[in-house]
This record gives structure tokens, C-alpha cells and sequence, in this order.
């Protein structure tokens, strides 16, 4: 049965089939597959599997077998472990050297597949699928067209029609195998050494041959670790699959030369057998396979009995322990059928050998204190795998396979150099980041945020708000931190931070839970950028990091506004002086522009953000040099945005303002999903001239709840019930530079303190020097109004 652009065929034959395929090779060898596809698709039939005519063809275990493989969680992981994060990106691997790296497909890869393993067809096509391979598929005989009809399963859920054309079942015989291979990039094979050998021999030239020839796993055991229950799981393991499978026990080699050691471990484990091998149904052997297993018994007891070699064979219908008191080892004939050795510990590397290039799996059943040194010992004998005997069959998500890693195998690696100055600035290659929009689902408010239930995943927790009562904890798994820290690092190069000559002090916010300066000390690090972490003075005495910074001949500042600001405004005779800080990133507020002027004239250059994000929903966006002040480039590769409506949930027309709603694309520790962060802003059309190809927005003034005053948010609802009274608020810049907050209402300015002295968070940010608080007697009817709606604002931010 034929399978090909995703319809099954049971009429066509091999030349019609290739006259449908190959026109078609260089269009879809052009277009990126990506692995969410794939993820996506594979989840939707693990899903599916149990309800569909499939299940019926399949036993129980086979249709979980199949739903483990396809989990999102497994395939994400396999991917991740193998490739590493983001393999399909094409980044710097150095943010210092302009060399960039990424996994890129093999192009076409052609599959031929045994009759032992009727899933093995099937796990071997996502795979190289997760690679963003087109795969050609040539299932064994005995298939009967059952891979061909999960493979249809599979591309029917897709809904983007992309898998498709990324998958075919091609039944051919042997004698086409060339023709099949002629144009592959890449041929995958399983079998025995004859029937690779004679594969190998009909792919042309430069195509990757990725053989899984047959391997040879065992037990290797301590005497002193031989207890019944031991014996017990050995035979388990060697009937659960009558050693069909590469990872089934064929020896039982024992750390000891003494005779009656192993005289007496054969017989409990031939006891041992007589009590589990009626749990497994056993597969019967062919008429051949019988023979063999005849005449390997046979010799070893001639050999006992006419050269006076020390041994047992110990046997009942369907299983047999075969011991012969040497250490030439042979392949054993299989059908539950053990060869028992003698092998010293000390002579592990040379015993094996000879089988050094065929060992896989070795159960390891010792002492605990000497499973260090004997997995040691077993690893450099050749064994690529070491496993709990009761293990021996199972491997966990990204677990290298014969020794490598199986989707490095169907993968190429590719590089870009630059020279210096070309795209210095840019982390990846990239192109426009696309992904699906997040749907008909409602708007998430700040309370439904707080409200939801953290997932298990979360490991990392950071303080969020926590200016009206108790601080809310946002929860990042460590992977989701990486992620986000990565793409910092990415926007940090984009706006000029420069890893190979900047010397960084952080002066973020540290402790109380506080994310900024945790955060940046990871960025930092990402980059190789020398960092000097001093974090903020608890003080007004700048006088120390401003030595700091002259000593260690800093070049670049990271803090918030009012940080910076103070410092500058305390030490700007030394550091003018100095003259050698060329750049300043910033967190929070714009810059006022007093403060602006303070800092050209000590020598600053460039003042960007430092990042846009918060605390709940992370990293969103980051500037560039060549956009101004507010404009900032989504960080497509772990957020999307929306635009909407201020009044209802519809997309913003052109540039028009509208409220920010992110829904975060590397997020398992919480759901961030359509989330108001409370900012408004619009979308800046056209490319950018620094080259980026993510989509760029303005970001303009709060428009939810909270505000940022100081360096914390301030409730508008909280002092409302604080102040008890119509009131208006004006936020500018005293002349110094200091943010300052008019509060206008008809009350007097003692009793206003007096109510505003309750809220503690305002009246720390004014005790400590970072907000000025005015109060005006103003009647209601004087506050100032919009000119054009006529309305009263509550507040008017003139911080710009």
C-alpha cells in the first residue's frame, strides 16, 4: 500500500509513484517544517489513536506505546536534549564572535525498516520528521500496509496540509532499493550485517548512511548481589520480549571465575525461570530458529562431556540457561536462552573486546557502593548503556540510542561567519517569527492572572506588584527563565550592549523577591559581558560606586531612572570627569529630560531601555539603534501582541492606540494567555533600518489601574480609598529631576499627608528621596479636562 501526498494507493506502482514525487522534491526541500507542526500533529493523533479503526490493528500496549512516543511533552524533550534549545534558529553561539550555527535538515530521507519491529516504521518517520526531513518510507513485507494507514492517521492531523508532502510509503522490492535512493540525502536502515551491507551498496555517493545494525545486550552481575529477586527479573526481562529486541539480556556474565559460583547462580537462575516464564507468552520459534537453538545447546553439552569443559546446560520447554566455563562469547540463539560467563571485573575491557562495536545495554545488578566504578569500568569495555535490570527495555525522552544521538544522525550542522561589522547588533538570523494567533479566548485581567493556579513546573518565583497588600508571586520554570533571559540577551546586543569591550555595573533593585537585578545578572552572563553586580545603594551615598565605577573602568550603567539619576545628580563632578560611561540601559520610566542632560553632559552617549517587560508576563520587547525613544521590537520569539480597542475586544485599524494584550509563547510556569499588562500603544509600520525583522510597536502611557511612580506601582483604586475624595493627579519632574506627584482634591494639605502617610508604599518612595509629593487645594470643577472629550482625567502624566 501506497502512500503519497497523504491519500493511500493501492493500484499505482513504483515509476508512477516517483513521477508524483519527484517534481515535487525541490519546492518542499525549500520550505521549513517546523517542529511545532509536527508536535502539533503527533499530539492530535496520540489523542485520536484509541477512537479510530487503528486501535483494533493495534494491541493495548502497542496504541500506548504509540501515545508515549507522541506526548508534546516527550517530543519537546527529545528535541531539546538532542539539538539543544531552538535548534532551528540560526544564532550566535558566542554573542561575542559574529559566527552563527543552527541543525538544519538532512533534505530527503529514505527509510528502509525491518519486520521485528512493526511500530519501529512509524517512530522512525516522526522522528526524522522532528528534523524537518521529507521522508520516503520502504516498510518491510510483513508490514501489510499498517504503517502506511498510521502515517495517513498522522498527516489527517495536521490542519496546516504541511505533513502531507513530507511523508511517503513506498512498498518496493529489493531490487529497486537504488532507484528509491537516488536522489536521498540521507538513507536510514535497520537489519542484520549482510542485508545492511547489501543497502549501503545502492546509495550513491555522499549520501549519509545511518545504519542500526543488530546489537548485543547483557547482565552483568556481582555474586554477592545474586539474590533471588535479582534471578527473578533477570528471566523476566529475558522472556518479556524473547529477546527480540536489542535491549533483551542474551548474556548473564558474573564478576567471578570460581566455578561453584557460577554452578550455583546458573541453577536459582534456572529456578527462577521455571517460576516466571509462565508470565510471558512465548513467541515460538521457526523451524530454522529451532535448529539453531538445538545445535548451540548440543555443542556445549558435547563439549562437556568429550573435552571435560567445566559446564551446565540447564533447560525446560521454552527457556534454557546454557553455562560453559570460559570467556569466548557468541551471540546466544535467542527464544529465552541465556549463555552464563565468567567475567572478572579486571578482565571486562578485554572479554568484550571483540564485541566492542555491537554492545548496547547492560543491566547492572551489584553492590550500591560499586555501581560507580563498575559502570566505569563497563563504559570503557564498549557498553553504551547502563540500566536497572528492570529497566533494561525502557529509556527516558532524549536517551541517546546505540551510543549517539538519533536526530543529530538526521540532521546537518550549518554555519554563517561575518565579518565584524557586519549585522554587529543582531543575535540571529533569522527570519519573521509566524505562530498562530491565540483565538476567541477572553482577555486575562491582572485578577485572573493572580487567580489561576500555578503549574508544577514553576521552580523560579519573582514578586509581582504588590503595592495594594500582599506581594503576588509570578512562577517561572527554570526552562521558561532560560528562554526568556536568552531573548533579553538577544535585545540587549539589538540595542547596543556590546559584549566583546563593555564593562557592565548593574545597578538594578536586589532582594524583597525583586526580579531586576536576578534577571540582568543572568543576561549578562549569557552574553560574556564583564559584569560588575553592585546593585543599588540602600542610601543617598553614591560616593563608593561612583569610585567603583572610575577603578574598574566602567563603561556601561543598568538601574532604573531614579537610580541613575541620583547618582549622576550626587557624583557628576568626578564621573564628568571621568567621561568614559558611554551608555546607559534603563528599566522603568523614560528618563526625564533633565536627567537626560545630566548624563550628556558627563559623557553619556547613549540612553535606550534596557528591556520592556514586567514582572508577570516577563520579557516583551527590547529597543534598537535604530528606532527612538518608546519604540521597541516585539520579542517574537517568545511573545505575541495584540492591539485592541480600548472600549471593546477588536484589533486596533493601522496605528491607531489601543491596549496591549500579550499571550506568552515560553511560559510553563504560569498561563499568560490574551494578558491586559495595563499599557497602551500602537504599532509602528515598516521595516526597521536596523534590520530586524520583528514586528515593532510605540509603547505610550498606562491606561489600567496601576501606575509606575518611583520605582513601584501605585494602586489608583487603593489611594482612592486612602485619600476618601474627589482628587486628580499630575506626575512631572521637579527641577531637579526627581519624579514628582501633584495631588489636586478640596481637602487640606496636612489632612491629605496625614491619609496618604497610610499607604505605605507611597510614603516609602517619598521618605527615601525617589518621589516628591505635592498637595494643591483645588475644587472639583477646576481639575483639568480633556479638550476634546471634555472628560476629567485622573490622572495627567507629563513624566516625558
Amino acid at each position: 500500500m501506497y502512500l503519497i501526498a497523504g491519500n493511500l494507493h493501492t493500484d499505482i506502482h513504483f515509476d508512477e509513484a516517483l513521477g508524483l514525487l519527484y517534481p515535487q522534491l525541490p519546492q518542499y526541500l525549500g520550505t521549513a517544517l517546523t517542529s511545532a507542526t509536527v508536535i502539533d500533529a503527533a499530539a492530535q493523533f496520540a489523542e485520536h489513536l484509541h477512537n479510530t479503526s487503528l486501535a483494533v490493528e493495534l494491541e493495548a500496549e502497542q496504541c500506548q506505546a504509540l501515545s508515549d512516543f507522541c506526548h508534546p511533552d516527550a517530543l519537546r524533550a527529545k528535541l531539546e536534549r538532542e539539538l539543544g534549545d531552538h535548534p532551528d534558529s540560526l544564532r550566535r553561539f558566542d554573542y561575542c564572535q559574529p559566527r552563527f550555527e543552527r541543525w538544519s535538515p538532512l533534505g530527503l530521507v529514505v527509510h528502509i525498516t525491518p519486520s521485528n519491529a512493526p511500530l519501529l516504521a512509524f517512530c522512525a518517520v516522526l522522528e526524522s520528521l522532528l528534523a524537518g526531513n521529507i521522508n520516503w518510507l520502504r516498510p518491510s513485507s510483513s508490514d501489510q500496509g499498517l504503517t502506511a494507514r498510521l502515517l495517513q492517521a498522522l498527516v489527517q492531523c495536521d490542519p496546516s496540509g504541511q505533513l502531507a508532502h513530507y511523508i511517503a510509503v513506498i512498498p518496493v522490492s529489493t531490487e529497486h532499493i537504488a532507484r528509491l535512493c537516488k536522489h536521498a540525502n540521507g538513507v536510514a536502515a535497520w537489519g542484520g550485517e549482510s542485508a545492511l551491507q547489501a543497502i549501503r551498496r545502492q546509495i550513491p555517493a555522499g549520501c549519509r548512511w545511518i545504519d542500526w545494525g543488530h546489537r548485543i545486550s547483557f547482565v552483568y552481575m556481582t555474586p554477592d548481589a545474586a539474590n533471588t529477586q535479582a534471578l527473578e527479573a533477570v528471566a523476566d526481562e529475558v522472556c518479556r520480549l524473547d529477546q527480540q529486541a536489542c535491549s533483551s539480556p542474551q548474556w548473564l556474565l558474573i564478576d567471578s571465575d570460581d566455578a561453584d559460583v557460577l554452578r550455583d547462580i546458573g541453577a536459582r537462575l534456572a529456578a527462577a525461570f521455571e517460576r516466571r516464564t509462565g508470565q510471558w507468552p512465548a513467541l515460538v520459534p521457526t523451524l530454522q530458529e529451532a535448529s539453531q537453538i538445538t545445535t548451540d545447546t548440543q555443542m556445549v553439552r558435547l563439549a562437556q562431556s568429550f573435552s571435560g569443559q567445566t559446564g551446565h546446560v540447564w533447560n525446560a520447554p521454552g527457556w534454557r540457561v546454557i553455562w560453559a566455563h570460559d570467556r569466548q562469547l557468541r551471540p546466544s540463539p535467542l527464544f529465552r536462552s541465556v549463555l552464563l560467563k565468567p567475567v572478572p571485573r579486571a578482565l571486562l575491557t578485554q572479554t568484550l573486546h571483540t564485541w566492542r562495536n555491537v554492545l548496547q545495554s547492560c543491566a547492572l545488578i551489584c553492590n550500591e557502593l560499586q555501581t560507580a566504578a563498575l559502570a566505569q569500568s563497563l563504559i570503557s569495555a564498549g557498553v553504551t548503556r547502563i540500566a536497572p535490570i528492570n529497566g533494561i527495555h525502557d529509556g527516558y525522552d532524549g536517551e541517546p540510542h546505540d551510543g549517539v544521538y538519533a536526530l543529530q544522525r538526521l540532521c546537518r550542522r550549518v554555519s554563517v561567519s561575518l565579518s565584524a561589522t557586519t549585522l554587529p547588533f543582531h543575535a540571529t538570523l533569522d527570519g519573521p517569527t509566524t505562530s498562530a494567533p491565540p483565538g476567541n479566548r477572553p482577555i486575562m485581567s491582572k485578577e485572573a492572572f493572580i487567580n489561576q493556579a500555578v503549574q508544577p513546573t514553576a521552580r523560579l518565583f519573582f514578586r509581582s506588584g504588590g503595592s495594594s497588600g500582599t506581594p503576588t508571586l509570578s512562577g517561572y520554570s527554570y526552562r521558561d527563565f532560560e528562554r526568556q533571559m536568552r531573548a533579553t540577551a538577544d535585545g540587549l546586543l539589538a540595542a547596543g550592549l556590546d559584549p566583546t569591550c563593555d564593562r557592565v555595573m548593574n545597578l538594578f533593585f536586589s532582594g524583597g523577591l525583586y526580579g531586576g537585578f536576578f534577571s540582568f545578572a543572568k543576561v549578562l552572563e549569557l552574553m560574556g559581558a564583564t559584569h560588575l553586580p553592585m546593585g543599588t545603594t540602600a542610601d543617598e551615598d553614591y560616593r563608593e560606586i561612583a569610585q567603583l565605577i572610575i577603578d574598574q573602568r566602567v563603561t556601561v550603567l543598568m538601574g532604573m531612572p531614579s537610580t541613575l539619576h541620583r547618582l549622576f545628580l550626587n557624583e557628576h563632578e568626578r564621573l564628568r570627569a571621568y567621561g568614559a560611561i558611554s551608555k546607559v540601559f534603563l528599566g522603568g520610566e523614560h528618563l526625564s529630560e533633565h536627567s537626560r542632560e545630566l548624563l550628556h553632559s558627563c559623557g553619556v552617549s547613549s540612553i535606550r531601555s534596557a528591556i520592556y517587560g514586567s514582572v508577570d508576563a516577563g520579557p516583551l520587547g527590547h529597543a534598537c539603534k535604530a528606532s527612538g525613544d518608546g519604540v521597541f521590537h516585539l520579542m517574537s520569539d517568545i511573545q505575541q501582541l495584540e492591539i485592541v480597542a480600548f472600549d471593546e475586544d477588536t484589533p486596533v485599524i493601522g496605528n491607531e492606540i489601543g491596549r496591549l494584550l500579550f499571550t506568552s509563547r515560553a511560559r510553563e510556569g504560569q498561563r499568560v494567555e490574551r494578558y491586559d499588562v495595563g499599557d497602551s500603544g500602537r504599532w509602528v509600520p515598516g521595516s526597521c533600518n536596523c534590520g530586524l525583522p520583528s514586528p515593532r510597536f510605540e509603547l505610550l502611557q498606562r491606561h489600567g489601574k496601576l501606575i509606575r511612580i518611583g520605582t513601584d506601582f501605585i494602586c489608583l483604586n487603593e489611594l482612592a480609598e486612602h485619600l476618601h475624595c474627589p482628587f486628580q493627579l499630575l506626575l512631572d519632574h521637579t527641577p531637579e529631576g526627581v519624579e514628582r506627584m501633584r495631588v489636586r482634591c478640596e481637602h487640606s494639605p496636612t489632612d491629605v499627608r496625614a491619609r496618604l502617610s497610610n499607604y505605605a508604599t507611597l510614603a516609602t518612595a517619598n521618605a527615601s528621596g525617589l518621589l516628591v509629593i505635592d498637595v494643591e487645594v483645588c475644587a472639583i470643577e477646576q481639575f483639568t479636562r480633556n479638550r476634546h472629550s471634555g472628560k476629567t482625567p485622573l490622572l495627567i502624566d507629563s513624566r516625558r
